[in-house]
C-alpha cells in the first residue's frame, strides 16, 4: 500500500544556508539551488515504497526495463571497480544499492569477495537468486560491523537520500582505514538539464525528480567527502589507465589515453557529462 508523505529540507545539507533560488517547482515538489551550488529538493509528496518490484519491472517514466543491457552494465562496473583499485588495495567489497546484482557480478569476475545491500527486498531476493550475498538495509543503516570492508561502491545511490552526511558516516564506519569508496552521481552541471529544468528528467515528478533528493557537482561532492572523513583522490572522470587490469588491456588503454583525455576536457567544457564519479579514501 502506498502512503503519501511530505519531505521537507529547510536548509542546504552542505553549507547549512537557508538562502537559495528556486530552480523549478511543480505541484508535487520543489527544487532549489544554494549559493554553494548544491541543488536539492525542499518539498515533496511521494510514495515511499518506490524501490520495490514495480521499480525494477515497470518503472514509471523508464525508457526500458531495469534489467536490460546487463552485459553493458557489468562491463561498466568492472571499469569502475578498477578505477577504485587504482587508488586503494583489493579486499572485501560492499555494493551499496546493489539493485539486481550487476556490480556484484563485475566484482566476482574480478576475483573480489563482494556483498550487496539494498533497501528493496525484491532486489536483494534477485541477487540471492543469482548466487550473490546481499542483505536488506539502508545507506544510513548498513547491517555490517565496523571496518568490515576495504572497498565500497555507491553507483547512483547518494542522490537518493536527503541525508548524505549520515550515509557517508555509515560508509566510513564499515570501511577499513585506508579503504576507499567509489561514488557515481548525476552531474548537477549537465547543460541539458539546466537549460530548461521544468522539463528535464532530472527534476520532473514523473521521472528522476520523484526519487532523487540532491544533485552534486565535483566540487560540492568533494567538499562533502572531506568534511565526512574522506580524501578525494580522483575526480571527476574515469581513469585513463588501470594498473590492475590484464597487461593487454593496460596497453590498449595507454594507447588511446591522449584521445580520451582530450574528449574528457571537451565534454566537461561543454557541460555534456550526465554523471561523474569520485574516489574517496577513508582517513
Amino acid at each position: 500500500m502506498f502512503v503519501t508523505m511530505t519531505v521537507i529540507a529547510d536548509r542546504c545539507t552542505l553549507c547549512g544556508s537557508t538562502e537559495h533560488e528556486v530552480l523549478c517547482s511543480f505541484p508535487e515538489l520543489t527544487w532549489v539551488r544554494c549559493s554553494c551550488s548544491l541543488i536539492y529538493k525542499t518539498r515533496e509528496e511521494m510514495a515511499p515504497e518506490v524501490y520495490q518490484q514495480e521499480y525494477y519491472v515497470n518503472k514509471p517514466g523508464a525508457r526500458r526495463p531495469y534489467d536490460t543491457r546487463q552485459r553493458r552494465r557489468v562491463g561498466k562496473s568492472k571499469n569502475q571497480i578498477l578505477d577504485l583499485l587504482n587508488h586503494v588495495g583489493p579486499g572485501p567489497m560492499l555494493d551499496v544499492g546493489c539493485a539486481t546484482g550487476y556490480t556484484l557480478q563485475a566484482a566476482h569476475d574480478l576475483g573480489l569477495d563482494a556483498t550487496g545491500v539494498d533497501i528493496s527486498e525484491h532486489a536483494v531476493a534477485r541477487c540471492r537468486e543469482r548466487g550473490f550475498k546481499a542483505e536488506v538495509g539502508t545507506m544510513d543503516g548498513v547491517p555490517f560491523p565496523d571496518a568490515a570492508f576495504q572497498l565500497v561502491v555507491m553507483k547512483h545511490v547518494l542522490e537518493h537520500t536527503p541525508r548524505p552526511r549520515e550515509a557517508l558516516a555509515e560508509i566510513r564506519r564499515v570501511l577499513r582505514p585506508g579503504g576507499g569508496v567509489y561514488l557515481a552521481v548525476p552531474h548537477a552541471g549537465y547543460a541539458k538539464s539546466l537549460r530548461d529544468p521544468g522539463v528535464s528528467r532530472y527534476y520532473i515528478p514523473t521521472s528522476h525528480g520523484r526519487e532523487h533528493f540532491v544533485y552534486y557537482t565535483p566540487a560540492t561532492l568533494s567538499r562533502l567527502l572531506r568534511e565526512e572523513g574522506f580524501e578525494p583522490v580522483r575526480c571527476p572522470h574515469p581513469d585513463l589507465w588501470h594498473r590492475r587490469a590484464p597487461f593487454p588491456a593496460r596497453l590498449g588503454k595507454l594507447a588511446v589515453a591522449p584521445l580520451r583525455l582530450l574528449g574528457q576536457r571537451v565534454r566537461e567544457a561543454l557541460g555534456l557529462y550526465k554523471e561523474f564519479s569520485v574516489v574517496g579514501v577513508r582517513r
